[in-house]
């Protein structure tokens, strides 16, 4: 993974960006309570549920237009907005002196979160433009390693009576630094990255972009991708329940270790044993597709940390980041721009079967968990045939390329 010139300095703020960015992910869910009374709404954690919705809905709408300003403007420039963007969430969500604004706040952190996304990706595989694949899904590695630690942080903090304040204090801080240090760090020069030729012929024709089925596919990867674990995670404590499992929170454990080996093995087997990102693309969501229907076949609490396991390395190792590398090959001219409209997806995904979930938990009652793992099957179905279709326009490209140097 050599780069044109030495990166290291960056590609450490901006994999520490990534780590943070999974304690973000979880921080407000684990401080429900604290940050309910601190708003003012008393003991209606559902207040807090209300403004991590926002952050979504930030998220979608700048999406569509923070890949054209990192294009436009460099990698740089988005970056630093993103980081003083999480700079306003941390201390804007623990100083909110009501819903009201926390609400603004979570919109703003949505908006962070879109520029981030759009600069510190696109940012890694043009500095380390022959591992693209490897330093993307390194991403979700960091990014599963801050959920991973959040817990064990906050039982210390706990334990020593530390105030949830703190904890803002010091990521709005440790961002703080990183928008500082992102003036002063090289970044690769995205002009540079633009003269590349797209992966797949034809995906750019006279300067003008288009839109090719395997386009369409990747983006709609970016909403399978994510729902499939999103399900998984936000419905298997009651699943484990109706199982008879009587600490589920276990399960969430299981899933997280899982996924952090997924991303270490997989990122190796692509690297170093040549297997196509298609390849993965296509069959990780067949095995969780198998797993979920083992969990819907045998009730019983050690198939759920079995599945648990597969769905943490199958589902969330990185099949995200994989498709993001994929469509950055397709569309290298816009590597941000592109990438955007998997975010986009993934938006919708993390808003979109949330609310199917809720609607058949409340039509449905104690059936919902079971009728839930038939929704995420077909999911998973859904996502192998995206990657299916990547793989044959794969194995079609090649074998036109062969017969043009015939």
């Amino acid at each position: 993974m050599k780069p044109n010139k030495n990166y290291l300095s960056t590609t450490i703020a901006i994999y520490l960006s990534f780590l943070l960015l999974g304690i973000n992910m979880s921080i407000s869910a684990q401080y429900k309570t604290e940050l309910a009374h601190a708003w003012g709404a008393g003991n209606n954690i559902s207040v807090v549920l209300t403004v991590s919705s926002a952050v979504g809905i930030g998220s979608l709408i700048a999406s569509l237009f923070t890949g054209i300003i990192s294009d436009k403007f460099g990698r740089r420039t988005s970056a630093i907005i993103g980081s003083f963007g999480w700079v306003i969430f941390a201390f804007g969500t623990a100083y909110a002196p009501n819903a009201v604004f926390a609400y603004i706040i979570g919109i703003i952190t949505g908006i962070a979160m879109s520029f981030s996304n759009s600069a510190l990706t696109p940012a890694m595989m043009e500095a380390y433009p022959d591992s693209r694949s490897l330093v993307t899904l390194l991403t979700k590695f960091f990014v599963s390693f801050g959920q991973f630690i959040l817990p064990f942080i906050i039982i210390f903090l706990s334990a020593e009576k530390v105030p949830f304040t703190y904890v803002f204090n010091f990521i709005g801080i440790a961002y703080l630094i990183i928008g500082i240090i992102c003036f002063l760090v090289p970044f690769p020069d995205s002009r540079i990255s633009n003269q590349e030729k797209p992966v797949t012929k034809g995906a750019v024709r006279n300067g003008n972009v288009k839109i090719s089925l395997e386009a369409v596919a990747l983006c709609l990867i970016g909403f399978t991708s994510t729902a499939v674990f999103m399900l998984w995670t936000q419905t298997n404590q009651e699943l484990g329940k109706a199982y008879g499992l009587t600490n589920p929170v276990l399960l969430q454990s299981v899933y997280a270790v899982c996924s952090l080996i997924s991303v270490l093995l997989t990122s190796f087997i692509i690297k170093n044993k040549g297997i196509k990102e298609s390849t993965i693309l296509t069959i990780y969501p067949v095995i969780s597709a198998l797993a979920l229907v083992l969990a819907y076949l045998i009730n019983s609490p050690i198939v759920l940390f079995i599945v648990s396991g597969f769905i943490g390395f199958f589902a969330a190792g990185g099949l995200l980041q994989l498709a993001i590398s994929l469509m950055a090959g397709l569309y290298p001219q816009a590597k941000a721009t592109a990438t955007s409209t998997l975010f986009i997806a993934n938006g919708i995904s993390n808003w979109g079967v949330i609310q199917v979930a809720a609607i058949i938990t409340t039509s449905f009652g104690t059936a919902a968990p079971r009728l839930i793992l038939i929704f995420n099957i077909l999911l998973c179905i859904f996502g192998a045939i995206l990657g299916l279709i990547v793989k044959q326009n794969e194995i079609k490209q090649a074998i036109n390329e062969k017969l043009a140097l015939k």
